[in-house]
């Protein structure tokens, strides 16, 4: 197989792990950074849409086909918007298989998409209200129970938008500053979890590996990348399930989700990372590059079919292709028309019977 990986950083312990996967099951492993592609649509009903490469290339970009590539994984975090558009263009365009969906990386990307599919699914999160403006600050703050509360932005990871609100003067001067600068936030509840969270990796339908995470002295956010620890743990049959039907409810199957225990041991699901870090595999020491190939390995030949249908059949959809057929109620009775229809048929036969048995 000839499996490309879209990404920015060729060199990131995270393209790098998957490309040593993929080489040893035998596979031909391309790394691209979606910045350098060029999209093609094309005006023919047909189809002959195209994608060209222009890195490195002084004048001519080359054609990437789609008969060159048989699966794509794709690791992407910087320049969001158009690495989707490219992926879009070689997932459902040119028909490829990728492990991820561009619907389901904007999601993951987007808090407030993310927490309304998780909510449209029935996933526990916890209490959130969000608001274009933050001109109500006491009345946001009595919707999630009130202090302390978590703020977060729309987007954005590794905690650097997630910011604990305390007491009553911080919270109206951080609320006024959001307002003021027209940003969009969300508020939530904040769950008591002993300033631990946990990250799981889900890939095809099944955690591959969960870790506990634990804020550093004086931290609330649990995040390695803001100096917190973490240790392999498992998780129960619930909480695995509880993670897997998150990434699917935002369209993904592969992807970090984090959740949290409250100190009643009730889980929620914090956010969905579509991008997640490489970290879990230094401390775990469990690989999760191997499964994304075989998850490749299972579905390529399917093309962007498999990525449908897994999306479908999470929505109770037995699978995205399926053709209407009308079924005709059994109490419904025959029309005049094919009753006529029913008599000629049957004369027919008759004719054809007497033909050969009379000569006629």
């Amino acid at each position: 197989m000839k499996i490309l990986v879209l990404s920015a950083a060729l060199n990131s312990a995270s393209t790098q792990s998957i490309v040593k996967a993929g080489e040893k099951r035998g596979h031909e492993m391309i790394v691209k950074n979606p910045s350098f592609l060029y999209l093609l649509i094309s005006d023919k009903v047909a189809g002959y849409d195209r994608v060209y490469d222009g890195y490195g290339q002084i004048s001519t970009p080359i054609r990437v086909k789609a008969n060159e590539i048989d699966a794509i994984i794709p690791r992407i975090g910087c320049n969001l918007a158009y690495s989707c558009a490219v992926l879009e263009h070689l997932n459902n365009n040119l028909h490829i298989f990728s492990t991820q969906s561009a619907v389901g990386i904007k999601t993951a990307a987007d808090k407030l998409i993310s927490q309304q599919k998780m909510s449209q699914a029935k996933i526990r999160v916890p209490q959130t209200v969000l608001g274009d403006k933050a001109n109500h600050p006491a009345w946001m703050v009595s919707q999630v129970v009130g202090l302390p509360a978590i703020a977060k932005g729309f987007t954005g990871s590794q905690g650097k938008t997630v910011f604990p609100l305390n007491d009553e003067y911080q919270t109206n001067v951080f609320l006024k500053n959001f307002s003021t600068n027209n940003e969009n936030l969300l508020l939530q509840n904040f769950i008591d979890s002993g300033a631990t969270d946990i990250r799981a990796i889900v890939i095809d339908g099944e955690v591959v590996v969960a870790m506990e995470r634990s804020a550093a002295k004086g931290e609330l956010r649990a995040n390695i990348s803001q100096g917190g620890s973490g240790r392999k743990i498992e998780l129960s049959k619930e909480d695995q399930q509880m993670c897997i039907d998150a990434a699917r409810a935002c369209s993904l199957e592969v992807a970090g989700v984090d959740l949290m225990k409250n100190k009643e041991g009730k889980s929620f699901i914090i956010e969905i990372n579509g991008n997640y870090g490489y970290k879990v595999e230094d401390i775990t020491k469990v690989d999760i590059s191997t499964p994304l190939i075989k998850y490749c390995e299972r579905n390529h030949k399917e093309g962007n079919k498999a990525n449908k249908d897994t999306t479908a059949r999470f929505y109770g959809i037995e699978t995205a292709s399926v053709v209407y057929e009308p079924k005709v109620k059994a109490e419904e009775k025959p029309s005049v028309l094919d009753k006529q229809y029913e008599f000629g048929s049957r004369l027919k036969e008759l004719t054809k019977q007497l033909t050969k048995t009379h000569g006629w």
